[in-house]
C-alpha cells in the first residue's frame, strides 16, 4: 500500500474529470443533432484539439500526462467484454463478415493510429 501514499490524487481526480466531461459533452450535443453514436468520436477530437492548442500555446504538465498514460493502459481490460460480444456477433453474421470488418478497419484502426500518430508528435 506505499504505492497508495505517492499517488497524486488532484491530477488523477481533474483527469477523469477532464476525460468524462469532454465526452459527456459531446454525447449531449450529438444527442442534439440526433446522432449520438457519434459522442465519442467527437469527444475524443474535441479533447484532441484542446491538448494541442494547450501544447501549442503552453506547456501541458508533465504529471497530467503520466496520469493519462497510466489511465490508458490500465483501461484497455475495459474492452475485453465488447471482444468477447463482437466475437458472439460476428458469428451470426455470416456472409456480412468482410464487409463489417471493412467498416471496423475503416472505423476503429485508422482513426487510433491517425490518434496515436498525432499523439506522440505534439504530446
Amino acid at each position: 500500500m506505499d504505492w497508495f501514499k505517492h499517488i497524486d490524487w488532484h491530477i488523477w481526480i481533474a483527469t477523469i474529470i477532464l476525460i468524462v466531461a469532454f465526452r459527456e459533452g459531446a454525447l449531449w450535443l450529438m444527442t442534439q443533432f440526433s446522432h449520438p453514436e457519434l459522442g465519442n468520436l467527437v469527444g475524443l477530437m474535441s479533447l484532441l484539439i484542446v491538448l494541442s492548442l494547450w501544447r501549442f500555446f503552453g506547456h501541458i504538465p508533465s504529471n497530467l500526462i503520466e496520469t493519462n498514460n497510466k489511465i490508458m493502459k490500465e483501461s484497455a481490460f475495459a474492452f475485453l467484454p465488447i471482444s468477447a460480444g463482437s466475437l458472439i456477433m460476428l458469428v451470426h453474421m455470416g456472409e456480412k463478415i468482410p464487409t463489417f470488418l471493412i467498416v471496423l478497419f475503416i472505423s476503429t484502426l485508422i482513426p487510433l493510429w491517425v490518434y496515436a500518430k498525432i499523439a506522440k508528435r505534439w504530446l
